[in-house]
């Protein structure tokens, strides 16, 4: 689904990628001209398309986990590979389902990504890629069931750092203040001693879309759907994302240890 369906071109429009760190509860990006990774705390989505690919961190090699990104996972073939220092090798090729053991084993996410416009920079809308792994993609499944599917491209969303939660019984419940004081203490005492798998999880709020915001979303995403249309099957996987960015990011430190809601991830 999109928010248009038109054709052709090969040009990626994508200017940003950004992901969510559970440990801090804050979105990232990384900044080519300061070679940095910048922290946001909230983003607002005018959401263009939605799609699915594989992403992550292969620990034994330190490369970096991608693949092309799909429309339908049960129709659509995903091209997982690992990349790093300009090499790229292939990992599996196929429906994902077909494909999710090899995928995970070699460290690979199911990953949703969420093609919209965001002014990351206060400089004013750009079309951005917001990755959602992890306990982060179980939030927007969540809330995609919450408004109904389709209702995203209906408003803009505001997403921000929610509560500090942990996985109980495949529910994510908060953490108590008593708990993180309890913490802090067994930490001072030993600061070596097991910390458990605690991670902010992502809040969600919905505002009206004004005509303006509509027009420009419609002409924005021609773009987009030109550029997933347009490549051929061999630029899927390089298209993935800009190959300067990937060589940046490869360098981060692998995703955030975060539990998985079992029940709800599509893997």
């Amino acid at each position: 689904m999109s928010r248009t369906q038109r054709r052709g071109g090969n040009t990626s429009p994508i200017k940003r990628y950004l992901d969510f760190r559970g440990s801090t509860g804050t979105f990232t990006y990384y900044d080519k001209d300061k070679r940095e990774r910048v922290e946001l705390e909230q983003l607002e989505l005018i959401v263009l398309d939605v799609r699915a690919s594989v992403s992550g961190f292969d620990s034994d090699t330190s490369a970096q986990i991608t693949s092309n990104l799909v429309a339908e996972t049960g129709k659509d073939i995903l091209k997982v590979v690992s990349w790093k220092d300009k090499k790229v090798t292939n990992i599996a090729e196929g429906l994902y389902k077909d494909i999710k053991d090899t995928v995970k084993a070699a460290g690979g996410k199911f990953t949703t990504n969420v093609i919209c416009l965001c002014d990351v920079t206060g400089e004013g809308e750009e079309i951005c890629n917001v990755q959602f792994q992890g306990s982060s993609l179980n939030g927007w499944i969540n809330f995609i069931e919450d408004i109904g599917e389709g209702a995203e491209y209906d408003s803009v969303i505001k997403v921000k750092r929610g509560a500090l939660s942990k996985l109980v019984k495949g529910k994510f419940i908060p953490v108590t203040e008593k708990e993180e004081k309890d913490l802090d203490d067994k930490l001072k005492k030993n600061p070596r001693a097991p910390r458990p798998i605690w991670f902010y999880v992502l809040d969600f709020k919905t505002l009206p879309l004004t005509e303006d915001d509509i027009e420009m979303a419609t002409e924005q995403d021609i773009k987009v759907q030109k550029y997933f249309e347009g490549f051929t099957d061999k630029k899927r996987v390089e298209a993935t994302d800009d190959s300067e960015e990937q060589e940046d990011y490869e360098q981060t430190a692998p995703e955030d240890d975060e539990e998985d809601d079992k029940d709800n991830l599509p893997f």
